[in-house]
């Protein structure tokens, strides 16, 4: 199988591990955050730099703080080859994703329409909102965490910073949609890492949900009576969805 042979990432257990772990985890979202602050990109206009960079960032920590080679690094992270299976997952996911905008739409004579130049925002998206989290959240921090531990355990501890960095929202959006963004990150800690499982251990399944999840919002206008209820809507279909990953089979442990 694709990713059974894929080289495992240290397994974090004592004091020094922890730190260093934890270091570049800092070091790497204050990349992450620090470049798409300073080239604007909240719609992903500079998400292909922000994305190599944090990429790139990611890699130099794991050589550095881990002690692993550049092209094993790479695989350790998640970015071999996927299995089709988290692929095809995703895409069903995406359907019906969709057909919530849709029947949203359908119901309540809400506009749809596309932010402009919303085709050029797609890889910077994709590269941001999608590969940028996700070698971050998964490929790194659940990596590590992952080796020696249950998928529940691993997954739960993973899931802390992932939603510590999205406390900053209440400080930007009105506190139901903030909070319901929180709660969001909540719930997807576990679809997305079951998906990194399932996909071979790799970022791309996760990664693309990621990027659905995200940035349809930022691509998708929605005017009209009852558009101030679509994020809301939005959120809770992409936890329901999302969260149907978790009964399809995962890989063995590691």
């Amino acid at each position: 199988m694709v990713g059974d042979d894929l080289p495992v990432p240290a397994s974090v257990n004592g004091v020094s591990q922890w730190l260093r772990l934890l270091l570049g985890l800092s070091l790497i979202f204050g990349l992450f955050q620090w470049s798409a602050v300073t080239l604007d990109s909240n719609r992903g206009e500079a998400g292909l730099t922000v994305g190599l960079l944090v990429v790139g960032g990611t890699l130099a920590a794991e050589r550095l703080l881990f002690g692993q080679r550049v092209f094993a690094a790479a695989r350790t992270l998640g970015l071999g080859r996927p299995r089709a299976r988290g692929l095809l997952l995703v895409g069903g996911i995406a359907v019906a994703l969709f057909s919530v905008v849709y029947l949203f739409a359908l119901t309540t004579g809400v506009l749809l329409s596309a932010f402009p130049g919303q085709i050029s925002l797609v890889p910077g998206l994709f590269a941001q909102a999608g590969v940028a989290e996700e070698i971050l959240f998964r490929g790194y921090l659940f990596g590590h965490l992952r080796r020696g531990r249950s998928f529940w355990l691993a997954a739960t501890v993973s899931m802390l910073p992932f939603v510590g960095v999205h406390l900053f929202l209440f400080f930007t959006m009105p506190w139901p949609i903030a909070l319901a963004a929180v709660l969001l990150a909540v719930v997807l800690s576990f679809p997305f890492a079951h998906l990194y499982e399932v996909g071979g251990s790799t970022i791309w399944a996760p990664a693309l949900l990621h990027f659905i999840i995200q940035g349809t919002v930022k691509v998708v206008m929605v005017s009209g009576p009852g558009s101030s209820i679509f994020p809301l809507v939005w959120m809770v279909a992409s936890a329901l969805i999302s969260s149907l990953t978790l009964l399809v089979p995962r890989r063995s442990a590691p």
